[in-house]
């Protein structure tokens, strides 16, 4: 595959395509194909894309500078490897964060989007956790964030999001039903407007997703 080289952009195409490899790469993260402790090398990050390194080289700074990857004493960056302990500690903020975000979010969804969050559900219970079913997840609890009306939350929610989803256990397929279950208990009290019982549902979800995980560990 050819590769664009800077000099071939218009202006602001740099940029661009400095988006598009960060979010390429964080895609690969998250997916797992490069999993925690595993080097990031701009030449071979660049090569998969079929870009310059240049791109490249701002998206791994990006990445870096949000602690997703790691640089080590030898100067060589790695996935930041993510231990259950700090997952746990994410899954606390992020229950408390989500579950405001939730009070905040009922009643103030448009119809047109619930619908679309029963979809997602829907097709999530159908298709599994694929990668199709692993963005659903993503989207529909940004949604949420989002029309929270608050975007510093939504946007601390989602990077909480991200770093929890580094944590290869937290994909449980056992749990594809329950976990369908919480999200239409969810999106049920987001449309009837009751803050507090779309808070609690919210926080139900997370709580399950720690016990489950825990439940999980303690057995192997």
């Amino acid at each position: 595959m050819d590769t664009l080289a800077p000099d071939d952009l218009e202006p602001g195409e740099g940029q661009k395509l400095s988006v598009v490899a960060y979010g390429a790469l964080l895609d690969m993260i998250l997916r797992g194909a490069i999993g925690a402790g595993e080097p990031v090398t701009e030449r071979l990050i660049a090569a998969r894309l079929g870009m310059s390194r240049t791109p490249v080289r701002e998206a791994v700074r990006r990445l870096e500078g949000e602690g997703t990857l790691l640089r080590q004493r030898n100067g060589a960056l790695v996935v930041q490897p993510y231990s259950m302990e700090t997952f746990l500690h994410a899954l606390a903020v992020r229950r408390l964060l989500e579950g405001e975000t939730a009070r905040l979010a009922a009643g103030k969804i448009a119809p047109a989007v619930l619908a679309a969050l029963r979809e997602r559900i829907e097709r999530l219970r159908r298709e599994g956790l694929g990668d199709g079913g692993r963005q659903d997840d993503r989207d529909f609890h940004a949604a949420i964030a989002q029309a929270s009306g608050n975007p510093v939350l939504a946007t601390t929610i989602a990077d909480l999001r991200k770093r929890t989803a580094m944590f290869r256990l937290g994909r449980l397929p056992e749990r594809l039903d329950q976990v369908c279950d919480e999200h239409l208990a969810i999106v049920d009290a987001l449309q009837s407007g009751d803050g507090e019982t779309a808070r609690a549902a919210m926080q139900s979800h997370i709580d399950n997703v720690r016990a489950h995980l825990l439940q999980r560990l303690t057995a192997i």
